[in-house]
């Protein structure tokens, strides 16, 4: 279980160093939180067409994977979507898919976000971290590595995670493994609000103002 930890605290302090890469592609990949890519213009490529900005994700909840994104904007009426086979690749601010073909019109398939968000998060040791924040998505696989929890963490999900109807479950000993979210962390604190490789500390405020308070009285 030592080695285990270890070996995601580490593998988790590397999706944050190269988110914290000013979105640069590393190896082809980078690790986006979804909150970042809504809101994202969308581009046809081939055809060089606005086609609008990000309003949500699909996902399918067994796999841990995101299905597609769906858009609108102004030169089309309504909502359209992609399939991320469509996509082609993610910018800093714009999301490429590789042509109009890839739009689709019909209803699209999968779990939307944005209706999870907010689903408690469980381990299979009896743990409750928190509830769900955000969630961290491999852009090159779109698969979910990692979700950010409300209390202000993140965690590696691993491989025998449950996305369940009313419930996130994950690894025991998945509480160990939180990441603090530093908000000071420059370009990461507006894309994952953290510096990378910190583990949250348990320390209260309560107990710097007792210690302030017994300072004062020697003082006096």
């Amino acid at each position: 279980m030592g080695t285990y930890c270890t070996l995601t605290r580490t593998r988790l302090a590397g999706y944050l160093s190269i988110v914290n890469s000013d979105d640069k592609h590393q190896g082809g990949t980078m690790k986006l939180r979804y909150q970042k890519i809504k809101g994202m213009e969308v581009l046809a490529n081939k055809e060089g067409r606005l086609l609008g900005a990000v309003r949500r994700l699909q996902l399918d909840s067994k796999k841990k994977q995101g299905l597609g994104l769906v858009f609108k904007g102004k030169l089309m009426s309504g909502e359209h979507w992609t399939r991320v086979s469509g996509i082609e690749r993610v910018g800093q601010e714009v999301v490429f898919l590789t042509s109009m073909k890839a739009v689709r019109d019909d209803e699209p398939s999968g779990r939307d976000v944005k209706d999870m968000l907010g689903l408690p998060i469980m381990t299979q040791d009896g743990k409750r971290l928190g509830s769900l924040d955000d969630i961290v998505l491999d852009t090159d696989s779109w698969k979910i590595v990692a979700v950010v929890l409300d209390s202000g963490g993140a965690v590696e999900i691993g491989p025998d995670a449950v996305f369940g109807q009313d419930m996130l479950l994950l690894r025991s000993g998945a509480g160990d493994d939180i990441t603090e979210l530093d908000e000071q962390g420059g370009f990461l604190a507006k894309v994952f609000q953290s510096e990378p490789g910190k583990k949250k500390s348990s320390t209260k405020k309560t107990t710097k103002k007792k210690t302030s308070k017994k300072s004062a009285r020697k003082r006096r």
